[in-house]
C-alpha cells in the first residue's frame, strides 16, 4: 500500500509540473502543441509579409494577436 501511495504521489507531481515546460520554440513543433500553434503563426506571418501589397502594420498586428492566442506573446518582437 505504501508503494502505491508513493507512486501515485510521484505521478501526480509529474502531471502538475509537465505543463510548466510547454515551449514556444517553433523548432520543437513536432512534440509540443503550443509550439505547433506558434509555428502556424510564424508561417502565416512570413507568407503575408512577403506579399507586395500587404499592409505591414496589419500583418504585424495579426502576428501579435496570433502569438497571444497561442500563449506565446514573447515570440512577437516590437
Amino acid at each position: 500500500m505504501m508503494k502505491f501511495a508513493i507512486m501515485t504521489a510521484a505521478l501526480l507531481v509529474a502531471g502538475m509540473i509537465s505543463p510548466a515546460f510547454a515551449d514556444c520554440d517553433v523548432h520543437k513543433a513536432d512534440e509540443d502543441k503550443q509550439a505547433k500553434c506558434a509555428e502556424k503563426c510564424d508561417d502565416e506571418y512570413l507568407s503575408r509579409k512577403m506579399n507586395y501589397g500587404a499592409n505591414q502594420a496589419e500583418v504585424i498586428a495579426n502576428k501579435k494577436a496570433c502569438d497571444a492566442a497561442c500563449g506565446c506573446p514573447q515570440n512577437t518582437k516590437e
